[in-house]
Formats: C-alpha cells, sequence, structure tokens
C-alpha cells in the first residue's frame, strides 16, 4: 500500500504533540515511515552531561495514526516514551526555582 501523505502528517503531528507533552527542554524529531512500524527518532538535550542524545523508537503505524483522534492511545504512547527518553533535559517550572 502506497504511503498517504495525509498519515504522514498525521504521525508528525502526533509525535509533535506528545512530545511537546513531555515539556522537553530542547529536541529535533523525524518520523520515518515503513511498512508497519514506523520509527520516531528523537534527538535531545540530555540531562546527565549536557550533551545530546539520539533515541530511535519503533511505533506501530496503527497507533501512532490512532492517538491522533484517540487521547487514551496517544497517553499510552507518551507514559511509554517518557520511559525511553528519561535521560532527555526537561524544561523547568516555576516551581523548579
Amino acid at each position: 500500500m502506497p504511503l498517504s501523505t495525509v498519515d504522514l502528517v498525521k504521525a508528525r503531528e502526533t509525535a509533535s504533540a506528545i512530545l511537546a507533552d513531555m515539556r522537553l527542554d530542547a529536541y529535533i524529531f523525524e518520523v520515518e515511515p515503513h511498512n508497519d512500524t514506523w520509527e520516531l527518532t528523537v534527538e535531545c538535550a540530555c540531562d546527565i552531561d549536557g550533551g545530546w542524545q539520539r533515541i530511535a523508537l519503533r511505533v506501530p503505524k496503527k497507533m501512532l495514526l490512532q492517538s491522533f483522534v484517540d487521547d487514551d492511545v496517544k497517553r499510552h504512547l507518551l507514559n511509554y516514551w517518557k520511559k525511553l527518553l528519561v535521560d532527555c533535559k526537561k524544561i523547568k517550572g516555576l516551581d523548579d526555582y
């Protein structure tokens, strides 16, 4: 089945929203479509050493696209990605000072 531009846009928008919800301090990301499992590559500022780290996450295409409209699926991805991106530097809020 050919890649749908709409699906790719939805996947990128979903990934962007989830990463924003994680309140990462500095990051870039890319979604790379494959057959049924897509790859999300995140490069983020590392809280441990101040450098950058690169993490590749495999995400089922169906789940990524479903999370565009399903908050429960989106929350599941958010919780899972938080565990994998735990070393990424977070934005400090006013209550952190």
